[in-house]
């Protein structure tokens, strides 16, 4: 019954994008927490990640997590507080992407840069759309303590840190002055809840790469801390 449950659900997320009409491409630096104030789940070894999006203007939830591996085979996993992007009209059938401005280029660098990370939203043409400059501060009225950590209360109509600084926007683009956004197919996290599920984990684990090992333990601290 799960099973049939889980491929339903996977052709539903599958469906669902033949409607979209936006690409959006994220790299594994950058982390989707909600879409239009849609909560998104992340896969569990991310890398790039590509969303599909209505066309027209959305509001992207999002946060900076990189992980560090050291010499001494110790690691740290830095995590920013979240920003809200307001995205220009995006046209129907094109590719955006998510990338990180000025992004560290070392440990000592990442940990200034989780304070206020810089995203920013680029065409296919890789022209720079919009710029946002995270908030200094987490605010204490948009997050709560919870079983997974910092969680980010969707029930408020608009989550937008109040002291995040205003965007940045390319001359060429304009964005309506309302906090009407368009709907957007999010993507769904499908779980796959079967007998036996420990042990496939452990067999994951045991012919995952060192790489596909650090994706993990970065996925499985953000959902501790």
């Amino acid at each position: 019954m799960t099973l049939r449950l889980t491929v339903a659900a996977a052709a539903l997320m599958l469906s669902s994008a033949g409607f979209a009409a936006v690409t959006l491409t994220v790299p594994e630096e950058i982390k989707i927490v909600a879409v239009n104030d849609q909560e998104v789940t992340g896969g569990l070894f991310r890398s790039t990640e590509k969303y599909k999006l209505d066309a027209g203007e959305n509001l992207l939830t999002v946060r900076y997590s990189e992980f560090f591996q050291h010499a001494d085979n110790s690691h740290d996993i830095l995590k920013s507080g979240v920003a809200a992007i307001r995205t220009p009209a995006l046209i129907d059938g094109q590719e955006y992407r998510l990338g990180l401005v000025n992004a560290p280029k070392d440990f000592d660098a990442a940990q200034k840069y989780k304070d206020q990370p810089i995203f920013g939203l680029y065409d296919k043409s890789n022209q720079l759309l919009v710029q946002q400059a995270g908030a200094k501060k987490e605010q204490k009225t948009i997050f709560s303590n919870g079983v997974l950590g910092n969680a980010v209360d969707f029930t408020k109509k608009e989550v937008v840190p109040e002291n995040q600084p205003a965007p940045i926007y390319a001359q060429s683009v304009a964005v309506k002055p309302t906090n009407v956004v368009s709907p957007v197919a999010a993507p769904k996290n499908v779980t796959i809840n079967e007998n036996g599920a420990d042990q496939q984990l452990i067999q994951l684990w045991q012919k995952a790469s060192k790489a596909e090992r650090q994706k993990f333990m970065s996925w499985l601290a953000e959902q501790a801390n």
